[in-house]
């Protein structure tokens, strides 16, 4: 018998872990949120390879007038390795509020629609949530990037772009699985400003904060100590939409951002297991 105890309980602790992710897989798959930022993120997409056109044909570009003078910022060539830098640029900025919002969504929601104490009354661990919202979250950030990639590979098919090779292809995925990666734990926050503040306002409120610090900071030259900057500058977007040379991040920009995901790990779910929750 003590020799199966300890069995019995690891496949327990797994069955709970899998029911609570399965709850909220279905959160997820009955709420508008999942499309909405599956649109937003793939119209963005939709935007740069629309830039990609315009450079493709300048005196097309000439005649949009701002448009085309937008397009030329990302590059001066439709080819692939500049829809590469500009899907970059957009991930690591827009992909950090959109990012940003499903963080915020998937633990606001359970104040907003007074559902907070009925979950806590199931006979599963605070933590067991907490674990399963985040692994959610994140999971839905990286499969929104996967749908990125092979979106833009389509539109990249389509408008026929030069330069395309296999080392691209496999740098330039690389480079955006990298930089969403980057992004996931420096959302957690959000999560946990969900959770204090009870609610999605406050939370969002501070998504653009941040994005306001990372503009303001990064100009200041602090973006490598600044964790939110961290996946602007790996891309390249930093330098990019300043036009200036920026530091490339290095080891200890990288243990930051490690740092923010483990400690709002620790914040958001120690708070979940004894803050009152009345």
């Amino acid at each position: 018998m003590s020799i199966n105890n300890p069995t019995r309980g690891i496949y327990r602790e797994i069955s709970v872990a899998k029911s609570t992710l399965w709850v909220e897989y279905q959160k997820i798959r009955h709420s508008k949120i999942l499309w909405i930022t599956t649109v937003a993120i793939l119209f963005i997409t939709l935007i740069c390879g629309l830039f990609m056109y315009i450079l493709k044909d300048p005196e097309q570009a000439r005649q949009l007038g701002i448009v085309g003078a937008k397009a030329q910022i990302f590059g001066s060539t439709a080819d692939w390795a500049n829809f590469f830098n500009l899907i970059l640029t957009i991930i690591s900025i827009a992909g950090l509020v959109i990012f940003g919002f499903i963080f915020v969504w998937i633990f606001g929601r359970e104040f907003s629609n007074k559902t907070v104490n009925d979950f806590l009354a199931l006979p599963t661990t605070r933590n067991d949530i907490v674990l399963a919202k985040i692994t959610i979250a994140s999971i839905w950030s990286m499969a929104l990037i996967l749908m990125v990639f092979i979106f833009m590979l389509i539109i990249g098919v389509i408008l026929d772009l030069p330069g395309g090779s296999l080392d691209i292809i496999l740098d330039g995925l690389t480079k955006i699985v990298i930089t969403g990666l980057l992004s996931i734990p420096l959302c957690i926050p959000f999560g946990l400003v969900a959770s204090v503040t009870r609610g999605y306002l406050p939370s969002v409120g501070s998504i653009f904060l941040v994005v306001l610090l990372v503009q303001v900071i990064n100009n200041l030259g602090y973006g490598v100590y600044f964790p939110w900057s961290i996946p602007l500058l790996y891309s390249g977007a930093a330098e990019a939409l300043t036009g200036a040379e920026s530091t490339p991040p290095g080891l200890i920009s990288y243990i930051l951002v490690v740092l923010v995901g483990l400690i709002s790990l620790a914040l958001v779910n120690s708070w979940w297991r004894y803050a009152d929750q009345t």
